[in-house]
């Protein structure tokens, strides 16, 4: 498995630069004189913030069926191998069906790596997203 193939590197998360943007506009609206239309604006990005937040935070758990596909491809892979050994594995045909059985389950087994490395990236940002000072400045 080479580190690109098993890895998630996001991009920055665009919502927390738009988030700091309209902040932004908030503090300059309340320094022009337009506190309502301030506080306004500061309560729907808010509740939109929390929304994203959950949002992400909830693909994030749902990428956790990484665990289910490895847990079910050591069943397959293991009893795959088991017949290998045996004397169907000594049977051409059924030899090769059974190696591409192992092959195909190592391209599966790749795959789900690869959730769950999407997976950690979305939970950091999501953690890294309610650390940061950003987050408690409304």
């Amino acid at each position: 498995m080479s580190p690109d193939a098993t890895s998630a590197t996001l991009p920055g998360a665009p919502h927390a630069a738009l988030r700091a943007a309209v902040l932004d506009v908030t503090r300059r609206l309340e320094a022009a004189g337009q506190a309502e239309a301030a506080r306004e604006l500061r309560t729907a990005l808010e509740t939109w913030w929390r929304e994203q937040l959950g949002w992400t935070g909830e693909v994030a758990r749902q990428l956790g069926v990484h665990h289910d596909i490895n847990n079910a491809l050591v069943g397959v892979r293991g009893n795959a191998q088991l017949l290998l050994l045996g004397p169907a594995g000594q049977t051409p045909g059924a030899k090769a069906r059974l190696e591409v059985v192992l092959r195909e389950s190592d391209r599966i087994r790749e795959a789900a790596h690869r959730l769950n490395s999407l997976r950690s990236a979305l939970t950091a940002v999501v953690r890294e997203s309610q650390s940061t000072p950003a987050s408690r400045a409304a």
